[in-house]
């Protein structure tokens, strides 16, 4: 893993403006993600976890440019992607793509796989015309499928073999980076585990770096080397997953490690539950973010905003007046 990180944001803002009246004026705003810093290297798989809406998917396509930014900076490969037009942006989209969340509709319904495969090939010129045939049939194999499938459509597939054919077009460009949006959350658990055995492999293969987007903080934890807790748009903790179990501080970590099911069923130990709703992201907390929902509750944490400081341990970093 080289010290220059392959994907940076710095106070990475994406807002949504609410309009309303006759002249559709801004009324409001939708805080998605709030003021981010991250660096993913290369070769390294950083997963990204949170309740629903808390964020993660916006900040994942913030990052690829399928968003644009409100303010921050974007880094990929040390290049400033943050305001490149299209044109000047499309070189460097070959090298990071994007697996989707959901396999039935990611794939155009109207395509054959061969169809699907080529589209890319053809309009980043990835290989001479006449080796496109082939190209594809490789890239069938290495998702795990077979080249007889080439000239079926997506209706004929189930939903593990869909996401394979995400996979095998994530790949026809050669990508360095790839953001993973929940790949395996819309499968049976007997396919989750071969999808990500197959995306290990292939990371391993080709060196690619993952933004591994999940709410399952146990998939994350044994797929991942590193993980970023994200809450209301803000990142509240980052940690090795290695550490995760023993070393984790922030009380929304803690939470939802808690949530996570117990192998055992006789385990009646207490556990870190939350109680109370996700606050509107239209109209933040004062303070820290978590302040109405966390158990540790302080006066600061009322009126104050924690920063993400280091706890000088292997990059852990958290956000949270008590630690503090």
């Amino acid at each position: 893993m080289s010290d220059a990180p392959l994907v940076k944001a710095t106070n990475l803002v994406k807002h949504f403006p609410i309009t309303g009246g006759i002249l559709g004026r801004e009324v409001a705003r939708v805080h998605a993600v709030n003021g981010v810093n991250l660096e993913i290297h290369k070769g390294e798989c950083v997963g990204l976890v949170g309740e629903s809406g808390c964020g993660k998917s916006t900040l994942g396509k913030t990052l690829v440019r399928l968003l644009d930014p409100t303010s921050g900076k974007i880094e990929f490969a040390g290049t400033d992607i943050g305001k490149l037009s299209y044109r000047e942006l499309r070189p460097l989209k070959k090298r990071m793509q994007m697996i989707f969340q959901d396999p039935y509709g990611s794939l155009n319904p109207r395509m054959t796989i061969e169809t699907i495969l080529s589209e890319a090939l053809f309009f980043h010129a990835i290989v001479p015309p006449e080796q496109v045939s082939k190209r594809i049939d490789e890239l069938l194999e290495l998702s795990g499928l077979s080249k007889a499938v080439r000239r079926k459509y997506p209706h004929e597939f189930s939903g593990g073999q869909r996401q394979r054919v995400g996979i095998a077009r994530a790949l026809t460009v050669n990508p360095e980076f790839i953001l993973a949006d929940e790949p395996v959350s819309a499968l049976d658990v007997s396919v989750q585990a071969q999808i990500l055995n197959l995306l290990n492999e292939l990371r391993g293969e080709f060196g690619l770096s993952y933004l591994f987007v999940s709410h399952d903080l146990k998939v994350v934890q044994h797929f991942c080397e590193r993980v970023l807790i994200m809450y209301l748009g803000y990142i509240v903790e980052e940690l090795p997953c290695d550490d995760l179990e023993a070393d984790v501080q922030h009380p929304y970590s803690k939470a939802l490690l808690g949530a996570i099911p117990v192998d055992d069923p006789r385990d009646r130990s207490a556990r870190d539950l939350l109680e109370g709703d996700v606050p509107s992201p239209i109209t933040l907390p004062t303070g820290c973010p978590f302040h109405t929902r966390c158990p540790d509750v302080e006066d600061t944490c009322k009126t104050k905003n924690p920063e993400l400081i280091s706890l000088g341990k292997n990059g852990h970093r958290v956000a949270c007046h008590a630690v503090e």
